[in-house]
């Protein structure tokens, strides 16, 4: 599996819990972008009603940037690894509002 499947997985079940769809429209339009250093980068965004959505590719407007081998970022999105660990350990780069980062994976914990 990849952090691509795993993003994909963790969105399915995130989609399907009203409860979390209702806290993710305060995130309307958020975009937060994920660059594994082995694999393709791909955007998560949240839309008006809450839903998420996942796209391919790089993009310029994202709220943050997570960078890392894409085995850590599958980790972290599979609840493996802590995201803060990680950080603090050099395993992740965050980049943009390290607030927003620390909500966005604590609301996705909430899915898995």
């Amino acid at each position: 599996m990849t952090s691509h499947d795993a993003m994909k997985a963790l969105i399915d079940k995130f989609n399907v819990k009203p409860d979390l769809k209702n806290d993710a429209k305060a995130w309307s339009g958020s975009k937060f972008q994920f660059k594994p250093s082995d694999t393709a980068a791909f955007c998560i965004q949240f839309s008006e009603d809450g839903t998420l959505s996942m796209t391919d590719g790089e993009i310029t407007d994202a709220k943050n940037v997570f960078t890392g081998a894409d085995q850590v970022l599958e980790d972290i999105i599979n609840g493996k690894l802590d995201g803060v660990k990680a950080f603090l350990f050099g395993k992740l780069k965050v980049s943009g509002d390290l607030s927003s980062a620390q909500k966005l994976v604590a609301l996705l914990k909430r899915a898995g």
